[in-house]
């Protein structure tokens, strides 16, 4: 029975997008009881950005110029249409076997991602029925929950109840995280997403836990951190979920390894020195998920 975790904040710019990447390249490398872990990522965005960073950009176009995306199916669904069914709509990254000099580095592994298109997108919000959009993502939860065993949703910013196609993903999730840069203007913008969040629970009459924040871009030693953090732990508080001990450092490092055009095969390429960084985050998100895992020296 896969996990639904939605990645959201109301503010853009934050890192949803990076978050759902490295959650996603990390999980999918890696041995949850017993057996490689089956993957999701489901781009709820337009702009595709988590989608290009994951298959490239080359690939995405081509798709999106077929009509195959995940906004494509839900329209024919909507019109009763079998243009397409859900497995096609569904791409997968493959494990790069490339043979290398020997070598421990884990690979990228396999993983699979739903895209989406704005024009589909709109078309479906125009017509659809608020209660459809209910229907749709129960629907859609239902088929994907036995094949995977994560399945991240990456969701734009500001989200209300005329964004229908966004709410079919934002329903579906049974957890969410919120990732955040510890300044003014974001920690500005923690009740606007909370208010949100509270809506989204009522609206899909679906009552998720919020697992926490995810500081990212975040430098303990600086004065932007040691103003924000206890106003974020308030925020917290209130919510009743946490802030993520790990944190995401500012470096250009961890911005180039959402870069569709720089060609990655394992974790340590694409993460570089911040590989323990992004893995140690991964690790406390799964033991709140449910999961142990062998922690290695």
């Amino acid at each position: 029975m896969a996990k639904f975790i939605g990645i959201y904040n109301n503010k853009g710019g934050v890192g949803k997008t990076t978050l759902t990447l490295f959650l996603a390249d990390f999980l999918s490398s890696m041995t949850i009881k017993g057996k490689k872990a089956k993957v999701l990522v489901m781009d709820f965005d337009s702009q595709s950005s988590c989608s290009n960073a994951i298959l490239g950009l080359e690939r995405v176009n081509r798709y999106k110029n077929e009509g195959k995306t995940l906004s494509g199916f839900l329209k024919d669904k909507l019109f009763k249409s079998d243009n397409i069914s859900l497995d096609d709509v569904i791409f997968t990254r493959e494990e790069n076997r490339e043979k290398m000099k020997k070598s421990r580095k884990v690979r990228l592994g396999s993983l699979d991602v739903m895209i989406s298109d704005a024009s589909n997108a709109l078309e479906f919000e125009e017509r659809v029925s608020f209660e459809r959009v209910l229907r749709l993502s129960n629907w859609l939860y239902r088929k994907l929950s036995d094949r995977y065993d994560f399945i991240f949703i990456d969701l734009p910013g500001n989200i209300s109840k005329r964004d229908s196609f966004s709410l079919v993903g934002a329903f579906m999730a049974d957890f969410f995280i919120i990732p955040i840069e510890p300044n003014r203007i974001n920690t500005n913008a923690i009740p606007m997403t909370k208010n949100i969040l509270d809506n989204i629970k009522l609206w899909s009459r679906k009552d998720f836990k919020i697992l926490g924040f995810v500081l990212n871009k975040a430098d303990r030693r600086t004065k932007q951190y040691k103003l924000h953090k206890d106003e974020i732990t308030q925020f917290a508080n209130m919510m009743e979920c946490k802030i993520y001990e790990n944190i995401l450092p500012p470096t250009p490092k961890l911005a180039d390894a959402s870069d569709d055009s720089i060609e990655f095969i394992t974790l340590a390429d694409r993460y570089d020195n911040y590989y323990t960084n992004v893995r140690k985050l991964v690790i406390e998100i799964l033991a709140d998920l449910g999961y142990e895992t062998r922690k290695r020296k």
